[in-house]
C-alpha cells in the first residue's frame, strides 16, 4: 500500500490552508481602535500630574511631541512624566510621534501667528484710542481758544 504506484506523482494533494486543530490563533488580530489625541494630557504632563506608564503608546507619542513642539527638553520631558531620559529618547524615535510633532508644531505655529495678530490687533487698537484722546484734547483746546478769542472780542466791542 505504501509503495508508489503509476499514477502517484510524490506530490502531496491534500488541501492547502489553515488547519484549525493543528495551526495556533494569533492572539495579536485586535480589531483597530480610532484613537483620538488628547490635548488635556500635555497640560496634564506639564503639571506634573501625569505618569508614563498610565499612557497607551499613542498617548506617550502625543504627550512627548506636544511637551517637545513647545520647546521641553528630553530631560525636562522625562522629569515631567516620571520616567527615564531613555524611554523618551525611544519613544521620540517613534514613527507616530514624527507624526505627531510634525501635526502639533504646525500647531504651535498657528497658534504663535494667531496670537501675534491678536496682540498687534490689541496695539492698534490702544494707539488708535490714544489718538482719538489726543485729537479730542486738541479739538477742546482749539474750542477754548476759539471761546477766548470770542470773549475778547466781546469785551473789545464793550469798550468800543
Amino acid at each position: 500500500m505504501d509503495e508508489p504506484t503509476l499514477f502517484d506523482t510524490g506530490r502531496d494533494t491534500r488541501p492547502r490552508g489553515r488547519n484549525p486543530l493543528t495551526t495556533p490563533r494569533r492572539t495579536d488580530c485586535r480589531p483597530t481602535t480610532n484613537w483620538q489625541p488628547d490635548e488635556h494630557l500635555i497640560t496634564a504632563a506639564q503639571a506634573g500630574q501625569l505618569h508614563i506608564r498610565n499612557l497607551s503608546n499613542e498617548d506617550r507619542s502625543w504627550v512627548v511631541a506636544g511637551l517637545t513642539a513647545r520647546g521641553h527638553t528630553a530631560e525636562d520631558t522625562a522629569h515631567m512624566l516620571r520616567c527615564s531620559l531613555r524611554l523618551i529618547k525611544q519613544i521620540r524615535a517613534n514613527p507616530m510621534t514624527a507624526v505627531s510633532l510634525y501635526a502639533q508644531s504646525i500647531a504651535v505655529e498657528y497658534e504663535t501667528a494667531r496670537l501675534q495678530a491678536k496682540t498687534t490687533k490689541r496695539a492698534h487698537q490702544y494707539e488708535l484710542e490714544d489718538l482719538r484722546m489726543t485729537a479730542e484734547r486738541y479739538k477742546k483746546q482749539r474750542d477754548d481758544l476759539i471761546d477766548q478769542l470770542a470773549a475778547q472780542a466781546r469785551r473789545a466791542e464793550a469798550k468800543a
